[in-house]
């Protein structure tokens, strides 16, 4: 398998060449890496600049490491990618405090000599390097005739993974977090400090769950001793309060920095409520565990019942995006699939439909075009399948609420869009973090000239299927019309300030009524074809609780609609603190209908 990779615009002591051998630890000596035993089901990835080339390849261990930090750094173990083994020359291992311009502006260097082998080839440095508690760079330098030939493995971890040639005119750059993995790297290492029995936790994120169900939870757990984890003890602790008993999981084998997510059933609690949730792994291996980091924290919000979900799809595009018209296809067919049983938004990035008002959920949420996210959990090519696929997990999970919204023209002029919603939440909260974001998306959008033409690279391609119309037209598509396409917002990442009553009392209304003004929104071309929405937003996670959309009324319509339902009319109105009202007044507002439910309503 091979990756392009994107161009991203001292003492010296010199050592005589070496020769590769494969090194066997002595006692106090560890083979220590980012990359690990583990890594190699996906160790066969190889990337390059798609030419040949020298380029260097790091791993960066930061100041004051834990297992490192006292150490003396003996060898360099450098796996090779057998279908390229025979295109290297020149391999040099090199340590230094900063990143190098070239191999020999480095602090050490260790010229290699004869065959390079496929796997592991080690290389003993002449003298131990100390690391004195100091961050340092390590990695090396190699030719190739070939275009991708940089090993790499795993997933993508901080530190992990540099590479660069800055004398050839390539910066160096981090490629955590651009699914590269991690480099084929390791170095045998002497006085660490290594303990028998080590698994580190992460925090976890929140999960919402029924009410005598169970929801599992995925946890990632971390090798950080010497020995390979077959098994770990665990137990589950609530907000400081009871635990739960120590259970037992096998795990692996897991190497030295080898990790793995676990699923782990967290029971409802018996309070409708949001819950701290403590994850501690207690033993490893049947020995009491080490690790100073040795529990994860997260939230478990228990809720009464299971609320519908109406998933949100939020598709990044741009006209200028050779291969996003496979995200246009995906939404298309999505929309004849579900209808208005999910919220699709097409955010542009970059052409004439992009809205400043959507950059900051773009510049959050995608690295990369064409891609989408549902309900900012699930990230996912547009492609109609994986769409599918990730709307089905999105309609499955448990929403810890509901929005409902009604929607109208503020007067005949239909200059202002008055959203009308209502929330419903299912569990109880003294300190809700929430808000509402209010959306217009548009069908239909087309435009004349060169700002509105699709660029394709579909063109003379033979994948067919979905795609088969882009296939046969032009490398330059005119003439399109675009559908979903958010044409103005208002607070689409985190939600208006106020428009959520932090404080949540399960199964009791909020009623929260917002004007946007649409003055100055060019962007929108028909407004019998705008589409109103709102998106609930949980701010503590980032992630979209539920949402709802509806066409705009005509002004007076919607009134006339609610004014009907006299079953449901207002009786009673009282303050917080249980004062009767004459009438609603300016802040939260306690309503009490005729029908005996009762209301929180925030009054502007």
């Amino acid at each position: 398998m091979k990756k392009q990779l994107l161009m991203f615009t001292a003492l010296l002591l010199l050592a005589a060449g070496v020769q590769a051998r494969i090194i066997t630890p002595a006692k106090n000596q560890v083979w220590w890496g980012y990359f690990s035993e583990n890594d190699f089901s996906t160790a066969d990835l190889t990337i390059g600049t798609g030419k040949a080339m020298t380029l260097m390849a790091a791993i960066y261990v930061p100041a004051n490491h834990e297992q490192l930090g006292n150490a003396n750094i003996i060898a360099a173990r450098v796996y090779l990618a057998s279908n390229v083994v025979s295109t290297l020359s020149g391999l040099k291992i090199w340590v230094s405090k900063t990143l190098p311009q070239k191999a020999s502006d480095a602090d050490v260097v260790l010229s290699t000599l004869g065959t390079l082998t496929a796997g592991a080839n080690d290389f003993k440095l002449r003298s131990p390097y100390a690391v004195n508690n100091e961050g340092f760079y390590i990695g090396y330098s190699v030719k190739s005739t070939t275009g991708y030939f940089i090993r790499s493995g795993g997933k993508d971890a901080p530190n992990a993974f540099l590479v660069g040639n800055p004398e050839e005119g390539m910066a160096w750059t981090d490629l955590n977090g651009n699914g590269l993995g991690k480099l084929a790297f390791q170095i045998l290492v002497q006085d660490g400090n290594f303990q028998d029995n080590c698994v580190t936790v992460d925090d976890f994120e929140q999960n919402v769950v029924v009410q005598g169900q169970q929801v599992n939870v995925p946890i990632k757990i971390t090798n950080q001793g010497a020995n390979d984890v077959s098994s770990i003890s665990y137990t589950i602790g609530t907000d400081g309060g009871s635990t739960t008993e120590e259970k037992t999981v096998s795990v692996g084998p897991l190497a030295l920095n080898g990790f793995t997510t676990l699923n782990i059933p967290f029971a409802s609690d018996e309070q409708a409520r949001k819950l701290q949730k403590t994850f501690t792994v207690t033993q490893v291996n049947g020995n009491p565990n080490t690790a100073k980091k040795s529990s994860g924290q997260g939230f478990l919000i228990s809720v009464k019942k299971k609320q519908s979900v109406t998933p949100v799809i939020e598709e990044f595009t741009g006209t200028w995006c050779g291969w996003c018209p496979r995200g246009i296809v995906g939404m298309d067919k999505v929309h004849e699939a579900y209808g208005d049983q999910v919220v699709q938004i097409a955010a542009h990035s970059g052409d004439i439909m992009a809205i400043s008002e959507y950059q900051p959920v773009i510049n959050t949420y995608t690295e990369g075009y064409p891609n989408s996210i549902t309900d900012r959990r699930y990230v996912a090519d547009p492609s109609y399948s994986t769409l599918v696929a990730t709307l089905n997990k999105a309609f499955a999970r448990v929403a810890q609420g509901s929005i409902d919204l009604q929607a109208e023209w503020s007067s005949n002029f239909k200059t202002k869009v008055v959203f009308n919603t209502t929330t419903r939440f299912s569990y109880n909260d003294d300190d809700g973090q929430y808000g509402i974001a209010y959306l217009l998306v548009e069908d239909g959008l087309t435009g004349t000239g060169s700002n509105w033409s699709q660029t394709n690279y579909y063109s003379g391609q033979t994948v067919g299927g979905d795609m088969t119309w882009w296939c046969q037209a032009a490398s330059t598509v005119t003439g399109i019309t675009y559908n979903h396409v958010v044409v103005a917002g208002w607070e689409a990442l985190n939600g208006v300030n106020g428009s959520v009553n932090p404080t949540i009392v399960a199964d009791e209304e909020q009623e929260y009524s917002y004007s946007a003004s649409i003055s100055g929104k060019s962007l929108i071309q028909d407004k019998t074809k705008l589409k109103a929405v709102v998106l609930l937003i949980d701010r503590a996670t980032g992630m979209i609780v539920n949402a709802a959309q509806s066409a705009i009324a005509d002004f007076g319509t919607a009134v006339s609609t609610v004014q009907g339902a006299e079953k449901n009319a207002q009786r009673d109105v009282y303050d917080l603190s249980g004062r009767k009202l004459s009438v609603s007044q300016k802040g939260i507002n306690i309503i009490r209908m005729n029908d005996g439910t009762v209301k929180k309503v925030l009054m502007k």
